[in-house]
């Protein structure tokens, strides 16, 4: 097994079974929009004036409307409640559709057995986790290779490479230990009982084809977004559909790259 045999494998999950996935996640990209042109239709004057970022404007504006300004807070709290709920309740229904085989029911495929809050919360504390071992290595890098950085300050082009570079290094390091830890997401929305600890040792034999999955999806979510706002930069409205489709697509990929690696390291299955 290697990343791109993963990654291809995970592709064809969802590219042949779309009008599922639409069932499973459709729901969720429609509320949104929805709920994001009527937000736009009925914007207040402060969010006009931020978008145009007009700061003068932003404060004329507060002061005019009083208290719209915490009511619309408010309500982008709670929008983000709900949205974390629901990426989490579609991670679950897709999961079980992929290893289980099982067929979602209803407009909303919700059901009271399914612990989203469990996969909701170890979904955030794996990724501390894994921000927390980054940091700590950044910090041992940042002693090492500091010289070299305050001499690339004298070249603002050679200090931005290195950033890049960095950046790159970092994120797909945290890609990886996410990616080893995370394999008991499926589990829990499998109600089955896997530990971080079972889960990163099982992964350890495979750390390589890992990283080089990590490698190749990194360099898709680099590519492809920045490919849709080059080639319709004149179209806003287009090339604002276009990042949406591709980040639900990629959004349905990260699901199925993890139920592959369940599937595989855990469950035994096979990988083509």
């Amino acid at each position: 097994m290697n990343g791109l045999t993963i990654l291809a494998h995970s592709f064809r999950q969802v590219t042949g079974n779309l009008g599922m996935a639409v069932k499973v996640s459709g729901w969720l990209v429609a509320i949104y929009a929805i709920a994001g042109a009527v937000l736009l239709s009925m914007a207040p004057d402060w969010l006009n004036a931020a978008i145009d970022q007009n700061a003068q404007g932003m404060t004329d504006a507060t002061d005019l409307t009083g208290g719209s300004v915490g009511l619309v807070l408010l309500l982008i709290l709670v929008a983000t409640v709900f949205l974390l709920w629901s990426i989490s309740l579609v991670a679950i229904v897709w999961h079980r559709y992929i290893l289980l085989e099982e067929i979602p029911q209803g407009v909303i495929p919700y059901r009271s057995d399914y612990r989203i809050g469990r996969y909701f919360w170890y979904g955030v504390g794996i990724s501390l986790l894994a921000l927390l071992i980054v940091s700590i290595l950044s910090g041992i890098l940042g002693m090492i290779f500091g010289p070299f950085f305050m001499s690339s300050l004298q070249g603002g082009t050679g200090f931005l490479g290195a950033t890049f570079l960095m950046g790159l290094v970092v994120g797909i390091v945290v890609l990886v230990l996410y990616m080893r830890m995370a394999l008991i997401l499926p589990a829990v929305a499998l109600d089955e009982e896997l530990t971080i600890g079972q889960a990163w040792s099982q992964t350890s034999g495979y750390t390589g084809a890992i990283l080089g999955l990590a490698l190749a999806m990194a360099f898709i979510n680099a590519v492809v977004p920045m490919v849709i706002s080059l080639a319709f930069a004149e179209l806003v409205w287009v090339n604002l559909v276009l990042l949406g489709l591709y980040q639900w697509f990629y959004f349905m990929l990260n699901i199925s790259v993890l139920s592959t690696l369940y599937g595989h390291i855990v469950q035994k299955r096979e990988v083509y």
